[in-house]
């Protein structure tokens, strides 16, 4: 088996619900991750997918830090994350960048651009100070634009520029992973093409791994070599990028699969209309969180949890039809 870069076990994260002003206490929990498990190989594109509010950002933000898990663990290279420390912990925070989804907010307008792509190559200090207007310059030409836009503002680039400049500063100190959340979905058409290609080029180029975040079944299925499936916290369906988009085993897959705009016009496929609701993550239904929804559901479903089984190479569903 290739080996393994990033694996997550059990992952949750539950954000409190509180009442009061002054003393406030939790009266609920909304669960926005509940415990789900995938992992990612070296130089490979993992796409995860699902509805607004599916808990896709959350699980990113677990990863990079910048929440703190409620639950389970996150492997990076054989080590645990949540409990890298010092000299580690700055190494792994170096080694995992992400790209967001807005380039008009990600970057900072009173920075000029060789500052912002710079900024990590100090505090991550992967690089001598004598050398980061280079590394800005290599980074900048890397990513299709001149090494003299350093010196400009990000108001004097447009929105395909400016996800560049966003791609450039991730790069920058060099990492293994990088985390793409809906990187092309605030882009115009004409450009999101541009910008899937330059990404992977660059992941060719250097060996880069990605962890992409999108709604866009289209984007994903183009950039994916594996998509896992989210829907209310859990993952419901993982599987190779081929063999999801031609098999789908979840109704719920089946489901965004058939609401996607087809690769051909005259193709044949099921519309499958989902009834009702997202329900609130603050109070998810008994069972498969899906089975109120569902146009396959069966008794067994509003009772117990269906389990993430494999069922051919690699495809994991979890559903009781299996």
């Amino acid at each position: 088996m290739d080996q393994i870069l990033l694996e997550v076990r059990g992952l949750k994260k539950h954000f409190p619900v509180t009442q009061g002003l002054i003393i406030t206490k939790a009266v609920g929990w909304i669960k926005a991750v509940d415990g789900i498990d995938f992992f990612i190989r070296r130089g490979e594109t993992f796409g995860l997918v699902g509805e607004s509010g599916c808990g896709k950002t959350t699980t990113s933000r677990l990863i990079l830090l910048l929440e703190k898990a409620t639950a389970g663990s996150v492997f990076f290279d054989g080590k645990e994350v949540f409990r890298l420390k010092g000299a580690e912990l700055k190494e792994y925070r170096a080694s995992t960048q992400a790209v967001f989804q807005d380039p008009y907010s990600s970057l900072n307008p009173r920075m000029r651009v060789g500052d912002i792509i710079g900024e990590p190559l100090v505090t991550t200090e992967r690089f001598p100070k004598n050398q980061i207007k280079e590394r800005v310059a290599e980074c900048l030409t890397q990513v299709g634009l001149r090494p003299t836009n350093a010196s400009l503002y990000p108001h004097e680039f447009s929105g395909g520029q400016r996800q560049r400049i966003a791609v450039a500063r991730a790069l920058a100190p060099n990492p293994e992973l990088i985390i793409l959340d809906e990187p092309v979905s605030a882009l115009d058409v004409s450009v999101r093409a541009q910008i899937m290609n330059l990404l992977k080029d660059l992941q060719e180029g250097l060996g880069l791994t990605y962890l992409m975040i999108a709604h866009d079944l289209a984007v994903v299925k183009y950039m994916s070599t594996r998509i896992g499936v989210m829907y209310l916290g859990k993952l419901v369906e993982s599987g190779e990028s081929e063999e999801l988009f031609s098999n789908p085993l979840h109704p719920y897959t089946m489901a965004l699969l058939s609401a996607a705009l087809p690769s051909h016009p005259d193709a044949p496929r099921e519309e499958i209309v989902l009834p009702g609701e997202v329900p609130s993550p603050l109070d998810p239904p008994a069972g498969c969180r899906f089975h109120p929804r569902c146009f396959k559901v069966m008794p067994i479903c509003s009772e117990v949890e269906p389990a993430l089984k494999e069922m051919v190479d690699h495809h994991e569903v979890a559903c009781h039809l299996y």
